[in-house]
């Protein structure tokens, strides 16, 4: 009885330090009647499930946060936007209910999230609420429009303009309306945007579209998609890769974030994709570990696959304000883009003062002293962008520091 109590406390214990499993890394897409399901996969396309959250009457957008994913479901009467954790928990297939009309595209920010309202002929708007989904309003920005895709960035909610030859845009706010912002060709469904270009399917040649954000010449066929009639129905893009879905092919195809090596059957066995989100990659890895013994420090040398913040200290979550009591001294930096970096590792508070002592204990009775202190840190990593959600992996270091006295 004693064996099982304490193997249920350490189990307790162990969920209490270990780092949280961040449901990040993942491509989203919405499969449309007769499939009525959000489809989930790996962005390297591995563990598709087609239908990760199921039971959605006519889903059409899909977007996410670094807590929930969100889709447009339904038309008429019976229209909604819904919205789950990231796990596909708390499905929520009622969120926003209210002034929400045939919704088709969707998109997110940290402060609001956006949608395409559909009326009879003509009659279309964007809509829009808070991200608690309160205050819902139909027209937040007015028609007419182009449902069929919806993007934002930290400035701007990019439309399709309803003649068929622009992309629109406004603030995020709902004033300055330019409905004919960028002129891109033969633009079909889908719109994704990034720090630097708008993305869209192209209906003439059936491809991805890519046009700089700030304006600038387009390029209409930047990626082919495979798709042999009528352009993919959805893109979607995070700082490694562009994702689009082939409805005739029933796949979901990516390419890396500059065009090179498209496949555009990366994901098989999907339904009937429509609309597409992606999350970025937030894997750390740990390349080497050097140690400086003359000051009895350490420097981790790891790498992200995208921009972000990136913060060591001895908590497993960022950050660690209380530095009376940590072991390591905290640091953080901004990572602009996928690289390497290197962070220090550095004793305070009691592992400095007992590597100190070691050492003055051991000079006393010798020439030469070393000391070692064991400290177990977290690196956390917060992906840049809406969809960014944070990891922590631990890294146990072995402090050396050594000396030796002055003749």
């Amino acid at each position: 009885m004693l064996t099982i109590l304490a193997a249920a406390v350490l189990a307790a214990l162990v969920l209490l330090i270990a780092p949280p499993h961040a449901h990040g890394n993942f491509v989203y897409w919405a499969n449309q009647t007769p499939g009525s399901t959000i489809g989930r996969a790996k962005i390297n396309g591995t563990g598709p499930n087609n239908a990760f959250i199921s039971g959605i009457n006519q889903p059409r957008g899909v977007a996410v946060d670094s807590k929930f994913i969100y889709w447009a479901e339904g038309g008429g009467g019976t229209a909604s936007i819904g919205r789950a954790n990231l796990d596909g928990s708390g499905v929520n297939h009622q969120f926003i209910t209210s002034n929400v009309t045939n919704p088709v595209g969707l998109a997110v920010t940290s402060s609001g999230i956006y949608w395409t309202n559909e009326v009879g002929m003509g009659g279309t708007s964007i809509g829009h609420a808070n991200i608690d989904g309160s205050s819902p309003a139909a027209g937040f920005v007015p028609g007419p429009i182009d449902t069929c895709g919806l993007a934002t960035d930290s400035s701007f909610v990019y439309f399709f303009g309803g003649d068929g030859l622009h992309i629109g845009r406004a603030t995020l706010a709902g004033s300055g309306v330019d409905p004919t912002f960028l002129l891109i060709p033969e633009p079909f469904c889908g719109l994704a945007v990034d720090s630097s270009y708008l993305y869209w399917g192209s209906d003439g040649g059936n491809t991805v579209g890519r046009v700089p954000v700030g304006g600038g010449a387009p390029n209409g066929a930047f990626v082919p998609t495979g798709t042999t009639s009528g352009g993919p129905l959805g893109v979607a893009v995070n700082s490694q890769y562009l994702f689009w879905s082939n409805q005739d092919a029933l796949t979901i195809g990516r390419s890396n974030i500059n065009g090179s090596s498209p496949n555009p059957v990366l994901i098989q066995g999907t339904t009937n994709p429509f609309l597409l989100a992606a999350a970025p990659s937030n894997k750390i890895t740990v390349n080497s570990i050097a140690k400086k013994k003359s000051k009895g420090t350490a420097t981790i040398n790891a790498k992200v696959p995208g921009p972000g913040q990136i913060t060591l200290n001895q908590t497993s979550t960022p950050p660690d304000a209380n530095a009376t009591a940590a072991a390591v001294k905290q640091v953080g930096l901004t990572i602009p883009q996928a690289s390497s970096f290197s962070l220090a590792v550095k004793p305070v508070g009691k592992t400095a003062k007992k590597l100190n002592k070691q050492i003055k204990k051991q000079l006393k009775k010798k020439r030469k002293a070393k000391a070692k202190a064991k400290v177990t840190t977290y690196i956390h990593f917060v992906p840049a962008g809406v969809a960014g959600v944070p990891n922590t992996l631990q890294v146990k270091v072995t402090l050396v520091k050594q000396r030796t006295k002055k003749k």
